[in-house]
C-alpha cells in the first residue's frame, strides 16, 4: 500500500518505504538523511521536513494501533458469542429454579465446603476460619 506524503519543502515521498531518518552531525544546518527502501542513496531533507515526517509517522502508527485494537475487540466479541449465549441460558435456568431445588443446591455446597476444609491443614482453610 503506497502512502504518499508531501513535506513542507514540497518534496513528495512514499512513506510506506520508510527505513530510517538519520541526523547529519557533520553539518550544522539541521539536515537529515532519509533512507527509503529500494533507493540506493539517502535523500537529504531539511529539519522542518524531518519534523513533519516524524509527526506523520507517529500519526500513522497511532492509527494502526487504534485499528488493531478495534479489530481485536471485534474478534473477541465474535469468540465470546457462544459463551455469552450459554451464560444467558444458565442465568435463565437459575431464575426459574424452584425454592426447593435452590435450598438443595445450597446444602450440597455447604457439604462440599466442609469436605474441602476437612482435608486442609489449620490456617489453610478455604471456607472456614478454623
Amino acid at each position: 500500500m503506497n502512502t504518499i506524503a508531501k513535506l513542507p519543502s514540497g518534496k513528495i515521498i512514499d512513506i510506506s518505504r520508510f527505513v530510517a531518518l538519520v541526523p547529519l552531525t557533520n553539518i550544522n544546518n539541521g539536515s537529515y538523511d532519509l533512507i527509503l527502501e529500494g533507493y540506493s542513496t539517502p535523500l537529504n531533507i531539511e529539519a522542518n521536513d524531518a519534523q513533519a515526517l516524524e509527526q506523520l509517522l507517529e500519526s500513522n502508527q497511532n492509527q494502526r494501533k487504534n485499528r488493531d485494537i478495534f479489530k481485536y475487540e471485534q474478534e473477541q466479541l465474535k469468540r465470546n458469542q457462544r459463551p455469552l449465549e450459554l451464560l444467558a441460558k444458565r442465568i435463565e435456568l437459575h431464575r426459574n429454579m424452584s425454592e426447593e431445588e435452590s435450598l438443595q443446591r445450597q446444602e450440597l455446597f455447604e457439604e462440599f465446603k466442609q469436605i474441602i476444609d476437612a482435608e486442609r491443614l489449620p490456617g489453610q482453610k478455604l471456607y472456614s476460619e478454623k
